[in-house]
C-alpha cells in the first residue's frame, strides 16, 4: 500500500477505483489549419459553446434539490463565462489571425488568462483564472466525441474516485454518470468552484497530489480521507473495513443543503451592503446572478495584458459597457489601470525599479502616463451614458492632489467628448482607494475631496506592518493581528461616519467571517468582496446583532496584544 499526502478542500471518505480524467485534453495542435479551413473550426467552436450552454443548464436543473441558490448560480456563472465576449473573441481571433486550430486556440487563451492572474492577482484571486479553465474544459470535451468515447469505456460502473490534473467542475458534474464518490487533482485551490461545490455536496476532495498518473492506474481500488487529505492505494482489507464505518457516520453527519436566499443583513436585521469585486464581464455576470449589490471594485488590468498591444478606446468602452449592462441598476466602481515596474504593460515605458511595490505604480504611473489616464476615462465616461451610478477609483493616492489631478481631467476629457457629439456621462462619482498609511492618516481631508473611499484592506495592512502577503518568509508577520490595524480601521469608520460620507472595505480579509463581528461593531456596513466569498459574509453576519458586535469591537480595541486579540477572535468562531 502507497500514501500520498495531499491538502484537504473537502472532508469525509471516499473508496472506490480510480479514474484518471482528462490527461490527455493537453495536446495541441501545432500544425496551421488552411484559410478555406477556418469557417469549419468557428462552427465547430459555436457548436461546442451551444453544447456547452446546453449541459450545463441540465446539470443545474438536475441539482435543485441538492444545492442552495447561491451554489446553484455557480453554473450561472459558468453560462456567463461561455458568453464572455473577450473569452470568446481572443479564441476566434487566434483561428482567424494566426490559423490555429480552435483546441489550440482555447488551450493558449486559457494560458494567457493564466498568466495574467498570476502577475497581477494574490493567491486567492488567482483562483479565478480557474473559473475560465472550467468552462473551456468542458467546451474542449465538446470539440469532438473521440476522447469522449475513450473515456465512457475506461470509466467504472460503480462509484468511483475522480482523479484529475486540475480541480474542475466539467470533471465533477456528467449528465450520464453521477456517481464521483470522491475527488483527487494535482491542482486546484480552496477558494474555486470545483472546491466549493465539492464541499456543499459533500465529495470528499483533497489536492497537491502530483503526477498522478505515475502513481496510480485505472481502476485500482484507492481511499481517499478528506479529512487527512490523504490518498491511500492499494490498501489492505482492515483499512477498508476501517474506513468504510467511518465513511458511514460522516455521511450520517452531513447537513442538509439550504435553498433559502440569506438577507443582506445581520441577526437583528440591519442592513448591509455586499458588493462583488470582479475583473471579467463573466465575473460581473456572477455579481448579478449572486444578487450582490453592484460591482465595489472592477479590475481594469486584463485587457491590457490580455494582448500584444495598447486597447483601443472601442475596446475598453465595449467591455465597460458590459460590465454596466451586467449590473444594471447597481453601482460599478472602475479602478483605474493599477500596475507598476514589475508587470510590463505594452505602450508603458517602465525604468527598473528596486522596489516595485513602492514606485511609480497605481496613480503615480497614470499621472506620469497621461495618454493612457485620458483614455481610461474617456472610455469610462462613454460607457457610463444613461447609467444611474458608476465611480471611478484612484489606487495608490498619498496626497489630496492625486484626486484632484484626476477630477480635472475628467471634466476635460468630458467637455472633449461633448464638443464631438459623443454621448458620455453627465457625472462620475470619484473615490479614492486607502492603501497607503499617509493616506489613510488624512482620511478626513480625503473625504472633502470624494465622494466616498474604499479601504484596501489587505495592501494598507501590508504596508502598515511592513510585511509582503506574498512572501513566506514574512508571512507570519502579515497575517498575526495586530492591534495596530484594527485601531487604524476603527479610526477610519469613525472619520467616515463623521463626514457622514460611504466606506467600502475590500479585500481578502474584508470577506474573512472571523472578523466580520469587528467590522460592523466599529461602523463598517459596505464590503466588496469576490462573489465565491459572499456566502460566508452573511454567514458571519446572520449570527451576531450590532450591539453584540459594538461590544466585540470594544473588547478587540482594548486588547493590547495580537495573542489576545487572536483568543478573542478564536472564542467567537468556537460560539
Amino acid at each position: 500500500m502507497n500514501v500520498y499526502q495531499g491538502e484537504s478542500l473537502a472532508g469525509g471518505i471516499a473508496l472506490g477505483q480510480i479514474h484518471l480524467q482528462g490527461y490527455d485534453q493537453s495536446e495541441a495542435f501545432v500544425s496551421r489549419i488552411s484559410s478555406d479551413q477556418v469557417e469549419g473550426e468557428l462552427n465547430m467552436l459555436r457548436v461546442a459553446l451551444g453544447l456547452s450552454r446546453e449541459q450545463i443548464e441540465k446539470i443545474r436543473s438536475k441539482q435543485e434539490g441538492n444545492l442552495s441558490q447561491d451554489e446553484l448560480r455557480i453554473f450561472d456563472a459558468h453560462i456567463s463565462y461561455l458568453q464572455d465576449p473577450m473569452f470568446v473573441n481572443e479564441i476566434e481571433k487566434l483561428v482567424m489571425e494566426k490559423r490555429l486550430h480552435v483546441r489550440e486556440s482555447i488551450l493558449r487563451v486559457v494560458e494567457n488568462y493564466d498568466r495574467i492572474f498570476a502577475l497581477v492577482e494574490n493567491e486567492h484571486l488567482r483562483q479565478r483564472a480557474s473559473d475560465f479553465r472550467d468552462v473551456a474544459t468542458r467546451v474542449l470535451r465538446n470539440l469532438g466525441d473521440g476522447e469522449k468515447e475513450v473515456e465512457a469505456i475506461s470509466r467504472p460502473s460503480g462509484a468511483y474516485i475522480l482523479a484529475a490534473r486540475k480541480l474542475s467542475t466539467a470533471d465533477m458534474f456528467d449528465l450520464d454518470n453521477e456517481k464521483v464518490a470522491g475527488i483527487v487533482a494535482e491542482e486546484g485551490g480552496i477558494s474555486s468552484h470545483a472546491g466549493i461545490l465539492a464541499r456543499s455536496m459533500g465529495i470528499p476532495t483533497i489536492t497537491g497530489i502530483r503526477d498522478l498518473p505515475s502513481k496510480l492506474e485505472n481502476g485500482e481500488f484507492v481511499v481517499l480521507d478528506g479529512e487527512a487529505g490523504e490518498l491511500h492505494v492499494r490498501p489492505d482489507d482492515r483499512l477498508v473495513e476501517e474506513f468504510q464505518r467511518t465513511a458511514q457516520q460522516f455521511k450520517d453527519a452531513l447537513p442538509m443543503a439550504s435553498s433559502d436566499e440569506a438577507p443582506h443583513a445581520t441577526r437583528d436585521g440591519t442592513e448591509v451592503k455586499i458588493h462583488g469585486s470582479c475583473g471579467s464581464v463573466g465575473e460581473a455576470n456572477l455579481v448579478r446572478a449572486y444578487a450582490m449589490d453592484g460591482v465595489g471594485l472592477f479590475r481594469t488590468e486584463l485587457l491590457f495584458l490580455a494582448g500584444s498591444r495598447m486597447p483601443s478606446e472601442d475596446m475598453l468602452v465595449k467591455q465597460y459597457e458590459e460590465v454596466v449592462r451586467a449590473c444594471s441598476g447597481t453601482p460599478v466602481n472602475f479602478r483605474l489601470l493599477d500596475v507598476g515596474s514589475s508587470t510590463q504593460v505594452e505602450g508603458i515605458a517602465f525604468s527598473p525599479e528596486r522596489n516595485s511595490a513602492m514606485g511609480l505604480r497605481g496613480i503615480r504611473n497614470l499621472l506620469a502616463n497621461a495618454d493612457v489616464l485620458r483614455l481610461q476615462l474617456r472610455a469610462i465616461l462613454r460607457a457610463a451614458a444613461g447609467a444611474s451610478e458608476v465611480a471611478i477609483l484612484v489606487p495608490f493616492v498619498t496626497g489630496i492632489s492625486d484626486l484632484q489631478r484626476v477630477r480635472a481631467a475628467i471634466l476635460e476629457e468630458r467637455q472633449s467628448l461633448r464638443k464631438r457629439g459623443v454621448a458620455c456621462a453627465d457625472s462620475l462619482l470619484v473615490a479614492p482607494i486607502i492603501e497607503v498609511p499617509a493616506a489613510a492618516f488624512m482620511l478626513r481631508a480625503f473625504l472633502d475631496e470624494s465622494d466616498f473611499v474604499v479601504v484596501a484592506l489587505d495592501d494598507l495592512q501590508a504596508y502598515l506592518l511592513a510585511a509582503d502577503r506574498d512572501n513566506v518568509r514574512v508571512r507570519d508577520y502579515y497575517e498575526m493581528l495586530h492591534p495596530g490595524v484594527f485601531e487604524l480601521l476603527a479610526r477610519l469608520a469613525r472619520e467616515a461616519e463623521g463626514k457622514e460620507k460611504r466606506l467600502i472595505l475590500f479585500g481578502e480579509g474584508a470577506g474573512d467571517p472571523a472578523r466580520i463581528p469587528f467590522y460592523v461593531g466599529i461602523g463598517i456596513r459596505e464590503f466588496s468582496v469576490a462573489p465565491v466569498r459572499m456566502d460566508s459574509v452573511l454567514k458571519g453576519l446572520e449570527r451576531f446583532a450590532v450591539d453584540e458586535c459594538q461590544k466585540i469591537a470594544a473588547r478587540i480595541l482594548e486588547a493590547p496584544r495580537s495573542l489576545e486579540v487572536q483568543r478573542l477572535l478564536l472564542r467567537l468562531a468556537s460560539r
